[in-house]
C-alpha cells in the first residue's frame, strides 16, 4: 500500500509541474493593480479543499506539483511590484 501512495503522489508531482508549466504561459492572469492571483495560490487553496474531500494520492500529488511549480518564478508573491 505504501509504495502504490509514494509512486500515485510522486506522478501526481511530475505530471502537476509538467502541466502548469505548460498551461500558465496560455492562460488568463488574475490580477488587480495591487494583487496577483497566482496558480500556486489556487493550487494550494485546492489542495486544502482536496484534503476535505478525501482525494486520491494522484490528486494530491498534482496540486503539489502545480504549487511547486508556480514557486519557481521570480514575480511569485502576491503583491504586485508597481
Amino acid at each position: 500500500r505504501n509504495r502504490s501512495v509514494m509512486f500515485l503522489y510522486s506522478v501526481g508531482i511530475v505530471g502537476g509541474y509538467a502541466v502548469a508549466k505548460f498551461l500558465t504561459p496560455r492562460m488568463p492572469q488574475l490580477k488587480s493593480k495591487r494583487f496577483h492571483l497566482h496558480h500556486w495560490i489556487w493550487a494550494s487553496g485546492l489542495l486544502l479543499a482536496a484534503y476535505y474531500a478525501d482525494a486520491p494520492d494522484v490528486v494530491y500529488g498534482a496540486l503539489v506539483g502545480g504549487a511547486l511549480q508556480g514557486l519557481t518564478y521570480k514575480n511569485w508573491g502576491i503583491m504586485r511590484k508597481t
